[in-house]
């Protein structure tokens, strides 16, 4: 059913930096967090590729998508588009009116992408139209420890602002998503870079380096585990130093019974490809493709 044939004040648009405001209540309505107007214009306006798109009733927003510009980790480093900001008001779910507007954001935005990646919640999971068989889906389980205290500290934190000191560790080799210098730039140097460190690991003649994130809950503070670059070889044994070494959040694609790992949820991921696409080709794309936990907008601060 056509919505806004329905209802004439139903307007369907793309949304400016003006609309902060209504993006905003609409983002508290849905998940009781504050959102500020710098990390609105950070996420959706600093490049030309991303955007937000809503639906609002005369002038009040009652549904947004939002639209992560991101390039696939290939040979042609093809754009793509990560979905975030999935939310419809109370009052208006049930409706379709989110399905109609992720199928005029695939109309109108993205007849050159061929993937969507999108990372369902427990009140979305509309996937732009796309069929069952188009969509790979994957789980992760995310667990906290409460670190043991060991004598000898194998690894060392610096500032973010020390990124480039390390640049020539960083290569894309195995992530899902293209994750060059410019990446990580922009990632965690250009927003909030005061609650980001880097973890780094040394083990014979490998170099390993982990994203943190400064984290305040119930249990104190903490550290999520975002992003990783340097050697893959040694990796799981830096991250297994570094469940020793302090309190860590960080997921697994596996359910681990261990009593230093606390469950606290599980984070849907669904890769959706636009286009008709043979079975074989569909999955040898995301074969030994990592994704890690900052590609998501879990953690990332919006107060």
């Amino acid at each position: 059913m056509n919505f806004r044939l329905e209802n004439s004040k139903l307007i369907f648009r793309k949304l400016k930096i003006s609309d902060y405001k209504e993006f905003k209540k609409l983002f508290y309505s849905c998940f009781k967090k504050k959102i500020s107007y710098d990390f609105f214009k950070w996420r959706y306006f600093s490049d030309k590729f991303s955007f937000c798109y809503g639906v609002f009733d005369t002038t009040k927003l009652i549904a947004n998508v939002g639209m992560k510009s991101m390039k696939l980790n290939n040979k042609k480093n093809e754009r793509i588009f990560s979905r975030h900001s999935s939310m419809v008001l109370s009052k208006y779910r049930g409706r379709g009116i989110f399905s109609e507007l992720l199928e005029e954001v695939k109309k109108i935005f993205l007849n050159d992408a061929s993937i969507i990646v999108m990372w369902p919640n427990e009140n979305n999971f509309a996937s732009f139209g796309i069929v069952k068989k188009r969509i790979i889906k994957r789980k992760y389980y995310l667990y906290n420890t409460s670190n043991r205290k060991i004598k000898i500290k194998k690894t060392s934190n610096h500032n973010i602002d020390q990124l480039s000191k390390f640049k020539i560790f960083i290569q894309s080799n195995d992530n899902f998503f293209l994750k060059n210098f410019d990446y990580f730039k922009n990632r965690y140097l250009s927003y909030k870079n005061n609650e980001y460190l880097i973890n780094k690991f040394e083990l014979k003649k490998f170099t390993s380096f982990f994203i943190l994130k400064k984290n305040k809950d119930k249990l104190g503070l903490n550290y999520v585990i975002l992003d990783h670059f340097g050697s893959k070889y040694i990796k799981s044994k830096h991250l297994s130093q570094l469940i020793n070494e302090m309190k860590v959040i960080f997921w697994s694609k596996q359910k681990i019974h261990k009593l230093n790992n606390r469950f606290i949820n599980h984070i849907n991921l669904s890769v959706g490809f636009i286009k008709k696409i043979d079975v074989l080709k569909k999955n040898t794309i995301l074969v030994n493709k990592e994704f890690m936990l900052g590609d998501t907008d879990r953690f990332i601060t919006i107060k």
